[in-house]
């Protein structure tokens, strides 16, 4: 098909030169030809700059589709939801995702906070976890210490971890800024 697109436009090329009609055949086999040849290679380059736009490899989302389970949630479902993510999770033990959607729905749904560090936690703690779903889950962990459970020493020490394990990005950055306003609040 590209091959074709490459032959069209040197044909047309070669119709604004009607003095010589022998361009056209050389035109258009020129164009086919070249079509032909940088085509896969402009196909394997569009696919793999589209790849890296939209994530092939599932950062930060889940590959697997439960649309089972997206229906349980939009019907209203949180605990049969829930369950579903943690026996996904059961499932597929190096997977952090199920683990993230069950702690999500323990926090905004379920009201249960100490459900939820649990499940972050342990999304957490797997190994292989890629970086940015570290720095989400951490940063749950210390919205949750500093939030419903009003934890505070524990979520100072979750900052510091952050900071530790993920220096120059922006969550060490808030987690140092967050840091020194909790101390500063406790300071004469």
């Amino acid at each position: 098909m590209l091959a074709a697109g490459f032959a069209t436009v040197a044909l047309v090329m070669g119709l604004g030169r009607m003095h010589a009609l022998w361009i056209i055949p050389l035109f258009g086999v020129g164009g086919f030809v070249i079509g032909r040849t940088i085509g896969p290679a402009i196909w394997q380059g569009l696919g793999r700059a589209a790849a890296a736009l939209f994530g092939s490899e599932s950062v930060g989302t889940y590959s697997d589709r439960h649309s089972n389970i997206d229906a349980l949630e939009a019907r209203g479902d949180y605990q049969g939801a829930v369950n579903a993510w943690e026996a996904v999770a059961v499932r597929q033990p190096e997977n952090t995702w199920p683990l993230i959607r069950a702690g999500e729905l323990y926090v905004r749904r379920l009201n249960d906070p100490h459900m939820a560090l649990e499940r972050f936690r342990n999304a957490r703690d797997l190994a292989g976890i890629k970086p940015e779903l570290h720095r989400y889950t951490s940063q749950k962990i210390i919205d949750l210490y500093l939030g419903p459970l009003s934890d505070e020493r524990r979520g100072m020490a979750e900052l510091r971890r952050l900071m530790e394990m993920h220096p120059g990005t922006r969550e060490a950055d808030g987690a140092r800024e967050t840091l020194a306003a909790i101390k500063a609040k406790h300071s004469p």
